[in-house]
């Protein structure tokens, strides 16, 4: 995350996109870690995942710069850095 938004709206998080579609979404909480396994794919500008344990496709709007990819679901805006 890169900025306070991002933060105050969804918390720490870590998103990792795996080359075969797999979605890592880690929500950490102090010392502990609920992790989200998702797959997706991406059209476009957009990024549709599904969580198969409780499938329902989302789509969300996204665009990569320098580094950052910004993510703007359900009009809210949300930036992420890339780490390395």
């Amino acid at each position: 995350m890169t900025d306070e938004t991002t933060k105050n709206n969804i918390g720490n998080v870590t998103m990792t996109f795996t080359e075969n579609g797999n979605l890592i979404y880690d929500i950490m909480d102090g010392e502990k870690v609920e992790r989200m396994n998702l797959t997706y794919y991406n059209s476009d500008d957009t990024i549709v995942s599904d969580q198969p344990s409780h499938p329902q496709k989302q789509k969300t709007k996204y665009k990569i710069k320098n580094d950052k990819l910004t993510l703007e679901f359900e009009g809210t805006v949300n930036i992420f850095k890339r780490e390395k």
